[in-house]
């Protein structure tokens, strides 16, 4: 990548950082924090940041380059510039301030141009194709009663309220500064205007889900969308490992323990149901 071709920038160090699961990082001179999309990924929804930044939310703009663009190309990959923030990723022993951010991205309004949810997930309707896969070919039944029974969710959701949802609230997600709080909410590229159920199903990700409920102050959230939340997640984390041959051990991590603790979440979410 060219920093100062493309954005005026003499940086003197690029040291390598953790990326996303269609991202590679770097860090520039402690500065800047250049995000660089792998192959056949393109940044998505970059102008939203400073929309959302402009309604009070912890978010971090990107640099625009010297042609005014929020984006350049480092060959046949984009790549853009931010702010570097300082801070470290979230863990599950900071549920409380997690909750916290989540019920503030909740409540801001809907003056953000983001689509819909979409409820008619794709990648699971290929992961049915391919229950031959040898990663998940011993319990393809498994796999083929899971997609079945969120066909059966699907059916049954009915309206409920909208708010600005990120949907991917995981602590990588999440920089804390050294008071405990947060200093930044990352990625949004698969931010939605959709039910609040489909973030908050992420506390069941953690050991303290009543407790992460309780703070975020949920008291009438919708069953059928938990439930639609919850399956939906698994089944599309498990597909992107498979139909990408990516990550092995997330297909049991991130597919099939999810789907089977999927009832016992949804009994400490029945509590803060309407």
């Amino acid at each position: 990548m060219d920093l100062e071709r493309d954005y005026g920038l003499t940086v003197s160090s690029l040291q390598s950082h953790a990326g996303g699961f269609a991202t590679d990082g770097w860090v520039a001179d402690e500065q800047w924090f250049v995000k660089v999309w792998k192959e056949g990924e393109q940044p998505i929804g970059l102008e939203l940041l400073g929309e959302l930044r402009a309604l009070g939310l912890p978010v971090v703009e990107p640099v625009r380059t010297v042609q005014g663009e929020l984006s350049a190309m480092n060959g046949d990959r984009p790549y853009a510039v931010f702010p570097y923030v300082q801070g470290r990723t979230a863990t599950w022993d900071d549920w409380r301030v997690a909750a916290g951010a989540l019920r503030q991205v909740h409540e801001v309004p809907l003056e953000v141009d983001l689509p819909a949810a979409d409820v008619s997930e794709p990648w699971i309707s290929e992961l049915g194709r391919n229950l031959h896969h040898p990663w998940i070919a011993d319990r393809a039944d498994d796999v083929a009663a899971a997609i079945a029974r969120l066909d059966g969710v699907r059916a049954r959701l009915e309206p409920v309220r909208d708010v600005v949802c990120h949907t991917d609230m995981h602590g990588l997600n999440l920089l804390i500064d050294d008071a405990g709080e947060i200093a930044a909410i990352l990625d949004w590229e698969n931010a939605v205007i959709g039910p609040r159920e489909f973030d908050v199903w992420v506390g069941a990700d953690g050991n303290e889900l009543g407790a992460f409920l309780g703070e975020y102050g949920a008291d009438d959230l919708d069953l059928d969308h938990l439930e639609f939340a919850l399956l939906a997640r698994g089944l599309r984390d498990m597909s992107a490992r498979v139909l990408n041959a990516v990550d092995r051990p997330g297909v049991d991590t991130w597919g099939f323990d999810r789907i089977a603790r999927l009832d016992t979440d949804l009994d400490v979410f029945r509590a803060y149901c309407s």
